[in-house]
């Protein structure tokens, strides 16, 4: 439900309140024959039935206050004050599981359709949804002298629910400033070659609160914490633990930027150029620490460190027509560099979470003073030994049964041994460079327009290929066709065999890809019928034909260059096969009567 109400009681002043109701419902069940596989941990022994059910609702409270006015036709003001205030998690959620159904099939997924209560195998569950809430205060200033000379400022204040009392606020001002230059009388002589020329800088912060809530309390848990007295087994208890190291310190992640640009548009606007410098920094890094399982619960979120990224950005257009030729060209660029330059404690490292490509398996991204945010960490190796001759003749540091096919590995700290110790950085997964381009085109009636994107610069860690070396796992094509399988057939990829062996099971430069690509975004080809027809009697009558993500230029073997996996919210630029996006072809007609 939505509510708004504005009202204007005197010139150039106007009141507005906004209020939105959400809510809604929902509900699941679902059917699980038995033998169904769940995972790796075996097979189903018996039907089983979910059903669940659920209702939440929040709501949303904004009110304006906008005031405009001049000084002398030529101080221009628009002043702007506000308040929201937003809360959520309202409802709660109920469910249950059981066995062995009278009825099977999902036609019957229903709790009443499993009349046993079975120790060990029906549950019941509800509890109510996590609440957050949010308020904030806010005001802005407008001012121009004769659209000539532009200022603004803003202050805003916010206070989260997330964090604790005495934490709970941060205030985010920001300052902007412009100059029209073409506007001065000193730029006349300019006027024929030179149409537009703005000069601008702006200073400001903003913030985040978006963790887990309650990070500052001992939450208590009741999940996974059942336990029996008695030999039967047949008086089920539920425990409690506490599920949190608290962190009551916690408090605003704040990002902070500063931006210095020129936009201008040359003959008769035909040629138009924004460039812009950038610096931001991230500052109280809200971030997961990971934790030792001896510490015995999960760690809480707290102010890790700052991040800086530094770049520029150019766009170039141009737009012109030749009779009835009409043609709009753009290209856009940009260039960041991103670095850590303060880790909250000692070590100055904050590692990945263990286990993201799989289970066992240690941290292979870390956030570290003076390298890319999640920079990827692992073993460097020099390609692969091809023959026993090749081993006995190498003078560098082996393993000891180093055998043809196995990688050569790179004693990176040069203590005259191979161990954990000799990882390092192997990759990065942050893109120097983006960039853009399109063409629009028109000729009586016909019209094509053609867009693309890319990257270049970063690496990607492929981890769907599986972490060991057994000859009959599930490889792809890719390393069945390219492994080592003799002297000079790979290297690259190693030997597979039934033994496990640090060449498969140790992250190293060979899971580590270029991901740069190129893709073609949209291709479209139109022909409007009125052009023809002039006497048709629609305004319009436009039939198209659209292709979308038509090619992508890239060298990456994986399906799909442009993953953006986020590995414990902060790791990235891990593949782990998901589906690639689909090549897609549309039919379509704008009709205008």
């Amino acid at each position: 439900a939505n509510a708004y109400l504005t009202i204007q009681p005197i010139k150039n002043l106007f009141l507005k309140s906004t209020y939105t109701y959400n809510s809604g419902n929902s509900s699941s069940r679902s059917f699980y024959p038995k033998y169904d596989l769940i995972g790796q941990s075996g097979q189903r022994t018996e039907n089983q039935v979910n059903q669940s059910q659920g209702y939440s609702a929040g709501f949303l409270l904004e009110n304006t206050a906008n005031y405009k006015f001049k000084i002398n036709t030529i101080h221009n003001f628009d002043v702007l004050v506000g308040q929201s205030i937003q809360k959520e998690g309202f409802g709660e959620s109920v469910g249950g599981d059981n066995i062995n159904p009278i009825l099977t099939g999902l036609d019957y997924a229903y709790l009443n359709n499993t009349k046993q209560v079975i120790l060990g195998k029906t549950n019941i569950s509800g509890s109510p949804n996590t609440r957050h809430q949010i308020a904030s205060f806010f005001g802005r200033v407008n001012y121009d002298y004769k659209e000539t000379y532009l200022f603004s400022a803003v202050m805003r204040a916010d206070g989260s629910s997330n964090f604790a009392p005495g934490h709970r606020w941060g205030y985010f001002p920001s300052v902007s400033a412009g100059w029209i230059v073409t506007n001065e009388s000193f730029l006349e002589s300019t006027k024929n070659w030179m149409d537009f020329l703005k000069l601008r800088a702006s200073w400001g912060q903003n913030g985040n609160e978006a963790i887990n809530p309650f990070q500052y309390l001992s939450t208590v848990a009741f999940s996974d914490a059942d336990y029996w007295f008695g030999a039967a087994k047949n008086n089920r208890s539920i425990g409690a633990y506490f599920d949190i190291l608290p962190n009551k310190d916690i408090s605003w992640e704040t990002s902070e930027q500063i931006d210095i640009g020129i936009d201008a548009s040359f003959l008769k606007s035909r040629l138009g150029i924004a460039f812009d410098y950038y610096k931001k920094s991230t500052k109280d890094w809200l971030v997961q620490l990971p934790s030792l399982a001896s510490n015995g619960t999960n760690p809480p979120y707290f102010n890790g460190g700052n991040i800086k990224n530094t770049g520029v950005e150019l766009a170039v257009t141009w737009r012109d027509q030749v009779g009835d030729f009409t043609y709009d060209i753009y290209a856009n660029g940009s260039y960041n560099k991103n670095k850590v330059t303060r880790i909250a404690n000692t070590e100055g490292i904050i590692r990945g979470a263990g286990g993201d490509i799989g289970s066992g398996y240690d941290d292979v991204y870390r956030a570290e003073v003076g390298y890319p945010i999640a920079y990827f960490y692992g073993y460097k190796n020099l390609g692969i030994f091809q023959t026993q001759q090749e081993i006995d003749a190498y003078a560098g540091v082996k393993l000891a049964e180093a055998q043809p096919g196995d990688m050569i590995w790179v004693d990176t700290n040069k203590d005259g041994k191979l161990d954990s110790k000799d990882r390092t950085m192997i990759g990065n997964p942050h893109a120097k460079f983006k960039f853009g381009l399109g063409l629009n085109l028109g000729y009586k009636g016909f019209d094509l327009i053609v867009s693309g994107y890319g990257v270049a610069g970063n690496d990607i860690l492929q981890n769907h290929r599986g972490w060991n070396d057994l000859p009959k796992a599930n490889f792809t094509k890719e390393i069945l066709d390219g492994r080592w399988h003799g002297a000079g057939t790979s290297n690259r990829l190693p030997r597979i065999s039934s033994a496990g062996h640090p060449n498969w099971r140790w992250v190293s430069t060979q899971f580590m890809e270029k991901g740069d690509f190129l893709r073609i975004e949209n291709v479209t080809i139109g022909y409007d019928f009125k052009k023809l027809w002039k006497n048709m009697p629609l305004g319009q009558a436009r039939f198209y034909l659209t292709a979308q993500n038509l090619y992508t230029f890239t060298k990456y073997s994986g399906m799909d260059p442009e993953i953006g996996y986020a590995g414990n919210s902060w790791g990235q630029g891990m593949d782990f096969g998901q589906f690639p996006r689909p090549r897609t072809f549309l039919v379509g007609a704008n009709i205008k009567f």
